[in-house]
């Protein structure tokens, strides 16, 4: 749902860091007693996916604790079935790390009474989404007729249509994948052309890694590939992590943006130690895409 090139296409790189309102993470373990003072005791509660957004906290938690910073983090895993928006909204949790900006605002648009309180406050990460087969060896080896797995919500539909354009296997209405309305709400629709008469089948997004031994061709998200064996070197295509619309974001109240312990949180997740742990262990299905968003009040 989130959630979500081939090897010589891959660039592995960093979304720039936005200018910030408080210290980055590097500088601030000096002030670590200071800081320890003004952090409420209570843990900052975040509801996440396990692989990577769990691991990234906990390595999070491992800095906190290094550096006398007082921040506590109490790590919800996801459980299927559970709406991580309404936890945040309804203050079941304090924060969640769990989806894009595109699935975030199409969330919106449905419950429009958490318009005014929800709030994203920083980006983290891509999960780099990719077209994968067992079968060929390139994109363009996909046969005329073939049936390719595609994600069956519409938040990732536009993600697999892009890298097929952008291989030159059909043409959409829209130039490329930019995060505008009209790049998001991409779908079969907008198909100009469609010269080899593919066929997409609407998958969920677990069963396209399942069931990539049996298909001719599927489209899968970094953190599912990665929870599958499924090594990115051996896709056909993998979308750019370049100005990437699809970063995972924290999302809170915004009665809580102003909270030292998310303030503080901010801040290790768009510092370099998170960057250079999200670099070394995720083999490139997981990016940096680090930046501090504004909130407008």
């Amino acid at each position: 749902m989130f959630n979500t090139h081939h090897a010589g296409k891959g660039r592995r790189v960093f979304a720039a860091i936005a200018a910030t309102l408080f210290t980055a993470v590097g500088a601030m373990a000096p002030a670590g007693p200071l800081l320890a003072a003004s952090v409420p005791g209570e843990p900052l509660s975040i509801y996440v996916t396990p692989t990577p957004q769990g691991d990234i906290l906990r390595y999070v938690q491992k800095l906190a604790d290094e550096d006398g910073s007082g921040l506590k983090l109490k790590v919800i895993e996801s459980s299927q079935g559970l709406d991580s928006n309404q936890l945040v909204f309804k203050g079941d949790v304090d924060a969640n790390l769990i989806q894009h900006v595109p699935y975030f605002d199409s969330w919106i648009a449905a419950h429009p009474e958490a318009k005014d309180s929800l709030v994203n406050v920083a980006t983290v990460l891509v999960n780099i989404f990719g077209l994968y087969s067992s079968k060929y060896e390139s994109a363009k080896d996909i046969p005329e007729g073939a049936s390719i797995l595609v994600p069956n919500e519409q938040t990732n539909l536009p993600r697999a249509l892009f890298i097929l354009q952008d291989e030159g296997l059909l043409k959409l209405a829209h130039p490329k994948s930019d995060g505008t309305p009209e790049a998001v709400s991409i779908d079969e629709k907008q198909i100009v052309d469609n010269p080899r008469q593919f066929r997409f089948v609407p998958t969920e997004t677990g069963l396209r890694a399942k069931s990539l031994p049996d298909v001719q061709a599927s489209f899968i998200n970094g953190d599912i590939a990665l929870t599958h064996g499924i090594d990115p070197a051996s896709a056909l295509s993998l979308e750019s992590p370049q100005d990437n619309p699809y970063a995972n974001v924290l999302t809170t109240r915004r009665e809580l943006v102003n909270d030292p312990r998310i303030q503080l949180l901010v801040d290790y997740l768009t510092g370099e130690k998170v960057a250079k742990y999200i670099e070394e262990n995720y083999k490139g299905f997981i990016v940096p895409a680090q930046e501090r968003l504004a909130i407008s009040q």
